[in-house]
């Protein structure tokens, strides 16, 4: 068996990188070793590129695989968060109407699929009754006072959990 490269696994790397990004070559682990499945996806790298199909890495071929590398990475950079919490003194008044009692709503609403005792949330952006109880419930689930009133704390525990549940595979909506 070949030893490990610190060559190859930068390849391997990059094409990972861009299989992540593009869906294309195939996925493949890096481990620093030139074998079959890097050949494979070298080769379907050129295919896609319009390089010969040698399965082999010459100029071409590398600044080929490393431009695309680059685009992958600026495509995945381009996301810029949202920071939409208004400041950390704010809190949810009873009645309030606003895009953030809409953007609560709608973080419960899909977290109302792992937290099942939810009430159906109506994405009104009208902080009612029905939203009251379900903050007060998320925050007892998360160890928070329940007081219903959204606050950065209960934010930012919405948001953590949002985020946990949107990276899950299973996530399906």
């Amino acid at each position: 068996m070949a030893e490990p490269s610190k060559e190859v696994y930068e390849l391997q790397y990059m094409l990972r990188k861009i299989a992540q990004i593009t869906g294309e070559p195939p996925l493949i682990n890096p481990d620093g070793v030139y074998g079959e499945d890097t050949r494979e996806a070298v080769r379907a790298f050129q295919a896609r590129s319009g390089l010969p199909k040698t399965g082999e890495v010459n100029k071409a071929t590398w600044d080929a695989i490393f431009e695309k590398y680059k685009e992958s990475i600026y495509m995945v950079s381009r996301a810029e968060p949202i920071y939409p919490f208004p400041s950390y003194s704010y809190t949810s008044q009873s009645g309030e109407r606003s895009d953030i009692i809409v953007l609560i709503q709608l973080i419960l609403s899909a977290l109302a699929v792992v937290y099942d005792d939810f009430e159906d949330i109506v994405i009104s952006g009208e902080n009612d009754e029905v939203t009251r109880e379900a903050l007060k419930r998320f925050q007892g689930y998360n160890g928070l006072p329940q007081t219903g009133v959204l606050d950065k704390r209960t934010w930012d525990a919405a948001a953590k959990s949002f985020n946990a549940y949107y990276n899950h595979p299973h996530y399906s909506s």
